[in-house]
C-alpha cells in the first residue's frame, strides 16, 4: 500500500509540475514506488500453540480467548490501513480492499490433545484420587490384619517381621491397584494411554508411596493418625483442582509444595497427556523421599513400646 500511495502522489505531482519528473529525487521516489508495488502483499501468519495436556481447563479457555485476541488485532490493524487509504484517497481494487480486512491469518494448533471421551479431561484427577483411596483402604485393612496376627508383640505395635510383611504384601496390593486403575481407565472408559507399561509402573509406584505413607502413620499413631490422612486428602483437593495461579497464598506457599497428592497428580497428568513425558523430575524425586522416610518411620515405630491401647481386637 505504501508503494501505491507514493505512486499516486508522484502522479499528482507530475500533473501539477511536469518538470519535477526530471529531477533525481523524483526518479529515486519513482524507483522506490516501483519496487514496493512489484511485491505481492501477503498476510502475516500467526500460529497459536495450545497444549491441552498441560491443563485442560486453561487450554479450553485459551482455545476460545486467543482467536478472539487475534481477531481484535486484525480489526485494529485493518482500521489503521483503511484510515490511511482513505486519507490518501487511494484507489484500490476489490481484492486489495479484501486483503486490508484480514491482514493477519491465524492458525490454532493443539498439542498433546486430550481425548474427547467424557471422562478424559478429568482422568488425571480421578486416577490420582483412586490411587490415594485404594492405598488408603488397603493400608488400613492390611494394618488391622497384621495387628491382629502380631505374635511377637502385644502392645498394639508391629515387630520388625510384621513391618517387613507389610512391605511385601504392599507390593502385591499396589500391583492390583495399578492393574485395576488401568482396566477402568483404558478398557472401561477408553481413555487413550500412550505407553501402558510405563503407565502401570507409574501408577504402581505412586500407589506404593501412598501405601507407605499411610502405613507409616498407622504404625506410628494407630487409628489416632486417621484424621491426619484425611487432612492430607482433603487439603490436597484444591491443589490438584486449580492451577497454581488460582490458589490462595496459603495453599500456594504452604500446601502446594508439600502434599504428595500434588506430586502424583503432576506425574499422572504428564504421563497421560504429554507425549514422551519422562518419569524423572522433581515430583518423582519428592515422592521417592516421602517413600524412604515412610519406610524409616515404619521400622522406627517398632522401637517404641507402649500399652496395648491401639490394638484392634
Amino acid at each position: 500500500m505504501k508503494g501505491k500511495i507514493i505512486t499516486q502522489k508522484l502522479d499528482t505531482l507530475v500533473v501539477k509540475t511536469p518538470l519535477a519528473a526530471e529531477t533525481a529525487l523524483f526518479q529515486q521516489q519513482k524507483a522506490l514506488a516501483n519496487s514496493l508495488t512489484q511485491k505481492t502483499p501477503a498476510q502475516a501468519k500467526v500460529s497459536l500453540y495450545v497444549s491441552q495436556g498441560s491443563n485442560v481447563t486453561v487450554a479450553n479457555i485459551l482455545t476460545t480467548a486467543l482467536p478472539k485476541l487475534t481477531d481484535r488485532l486484525n480489526q485494529k490493524i485493518s482500521n489503521e490501513y483503511i484510515t490511511v487509504a482513505n486519507k490518501s484517497r487511494l484507489t484500490l481494487s476489490p481484492q486489495d480492499w479484501s486483503k486490508l480486512q484480514t491482514p493477519i491469518h491465524t492458525t490454532l494448533i493443539k498439542r498433546n490433545q486430550v481425548s474427547t471421551k467424557e471422562v478424559s479431561g478429568m482422568a488425571p484427577f480421578l486416577v490420582t484420587i483412586f490411587c490415594w483411596l485404594g492405598s488408603l483402604i488397603a493400608s488400613l485393612l492390611n494394618w488391622r490384619d497384621h495387628s491382629k496376627n502380631e505374635k511377637k508383640r502385644r502392645d498394639g505395635r508391629l515387630s520388625l517381621t510384621g513391618v517387613t510383611s507389610q512391605l511385601i504384601s504392599g507390593v502385591a496390593i499396589v500391583t492390583a491397584i495399578a492393574v485395576s486403575v488401568y482396566f477402568f481407565t483404558k478398557v472401561c472408559y477408553d481413555v487413550p494411554i500412550h505407553d501402558p507399561q510405563q503407565f502401570l509402573l507409574l501408577i504402581g509406584g505412586i500407589s506404593f508411596v501412598f501405601y507407605l505413607l499411610q502405613s507409616a502413620v498407622l504404625d506410628l499413631l494407630g487409628l489416632k493418625g486417621w484424621p491426619l490422612l484425611l487432612i492430607i486428602w482433603i487439603g490436597s483437593m484444591a491443589v490438584i483442582t486449580f492451577i497454581p495461579q488460582m490458589l490462595s497464598p496459603f495453599y500456594h506457599n504452604y500446601v502446594y509444595d508439600l502434599t504428595p497428592i500434588r506430586f502424583a497428580y503432576d506425574l499422572i497428568l504428564n504421563q497421560m497427556y504429554i507425549t514422551d513425558a519422562s518419569l524423572t523430575g522433581s515430583s518423582m524425586l519428592n515422592l521417592l523421599y516421602i517413600g524412604i522416610a515412610s519406610i524409616a518411620v515404619m521400622y522406627g515405630s517398632t522401637l517404641i513400646k507402649r500399652h496395648k491401647e491401639s490394638q484392634i481386637a
